[in-house]
């Protein structure tokens, strides 16, 4: 039952993390391809070959990272997220630097991920075209891209924020939610068959970190999500 309570927790988390997750102030000195129509694929991508960019290169007061991994949807980050050093990097202030650290307890994995095109940009195309979004490809760790289903959306009316849920394509046990305002974006993916579950948090427009969590021990109320 631990467990089933906190998968139920996690997808209702994802409908609602977005709105609430106010994003830290960013002093200027503050350290800080797509998936196949029914499948579950990890996209070929080149071997790493790029190093983490000087902590001096910033913009906005957010450290930029280069990607070790790339297709035609994202950009992966090749540092670890769990990483102190890097996590320090990522903070834009203390407070967020110790609430990343207290959760590396609770999670297995972390991950810096870039969107090249975000869910409002690709929902006004298909308001152009009179046509609606019926899937999303998600990003997982190190390149991998699933395709998200959508089954029911909640939006509003301009279009620049909102909701939906549904399933990864081929897995009829899976579950979606993904939630985004403006370029800012969090889902979680849960699917059990294939030992799948992802937790995201926004970092800057455009941008989530990814992170693989274990359902049985991971808390919901204790994620990226500052009161």
């Amino acid at each position: 039952m631990a467990a089933v309570t906190g998968l139920a927790g996690l997808t209702a988390l994802a409908m609602v993390t977005i709105y609430w997750h106010r994003e830290p102030p960013r002093p200027s000195a503050s350290p800080l391809a797509a998936a196949a129509a029914g499948q579950l694929v990890s996209a070929v991508v080149p071997p790493a070959t790029n190093q983490v960019l000087p902590a001096a290169v910033r913009a906005n007061g957010i450290a930029r990272f280069a990607a070790v991994r790339e297709t035609a949807d994202y950009r992966w980050m090749a540092q670890d997220g769990k990483d102190t050093n890097v996590i320090r990097l990522l903070a834009r202030n203390e407070l967020e630097y110790q609430r990343l650290v207290e959760e590396n307890a609770r999670i297995i994995r972390r991950q810096l991920v870039y969107c090249k095109d975000a869910a409002d940009a690709q929902i006004e195309r298909a308001k152009l075209t009179g046509t609606r979004v019926r899937q999303l490809v998600l990003p997982g760790l190190d390149g991998q891209e699933l395709t998200f289903e959508i089954t029911t959306s909640e939006l509003n009316p301009s279009g620049q924020q909102g909701a939906f849920a549904g399933k990864l394509a081929g897995r009829p046990d899976s579950m979606v939610t993904f939630a985004f305002k403006g370029r800012r974006e969090a889902f979680t993916i849960i699917s059990p068959a294939d030992n799948l579950y992802y937790q995201t948090d926004p970092y800057e427009p455009g941008a989530v970190l990814v992170k693989s969590i274990n359902p049985d021990t991971y808390v919901p109320g204790l994620c990226g999500t500052p009161d």
